[in-house]
């Protein structure tokens, strides 16, 4: 009986965190998920300092902080891109998501600033 119990927490477990990775992507499997993606939400959740130098073009915000479940309301529940600057705070808004019942939330492994070394491209934020 123990080991059957063990072996179904063993299955859920991994059945769990290989769904997760699954939604990890590396910035050029993010590129082209999104591309290849009809009618996505790409969602940058950097502060609105970050956002003033440079951003991903056509995305939109929403800052991640300590009201960001809150600030979900309205948003669509289409196929979502999630990004931050290393990857920490997308992983924790894509958590968020995904508990509020977003089924499809990609995030981008290394945030901007890997999306960056690898030599992508981003979109400088006009200075007024």
């Amino acid at each position: 009986m123990i080991m059957k119990k063990y072996f179904l927490f063993l299955l859920i477990l991994s059945a769990c965190s290989g769904e997760t990775k699954e939604f990890v992507l590396s910035p050029v499997d993010f590129l082209a998920k999104l591309k290849s993606t009809a009618d996505p939400i790409l969602l940058d959740v950097r502060t609105p300092k970050e956002i003033a130098i440079d951003r991903l073009e056509n995305s939109q915000s929403i800052v991640f902080d300590g009201s960001f479940s809150n600030k979900l309301e309205g948003l669509e529940h289409k196929p979502l891109f999630v990004y931050c600057a290393s990857g920490k705070r997308s992983a924790k808004a894509a958590a968020i998501l995904r508990e509020k019942g977003y089924e499809n939330v990609f995030e981008l492994e290394g945030g901007l600033n890997q999306w960056k070394k690898e030599g992508l491209v981003v979109e400088s934020t006009p200075q007024n």
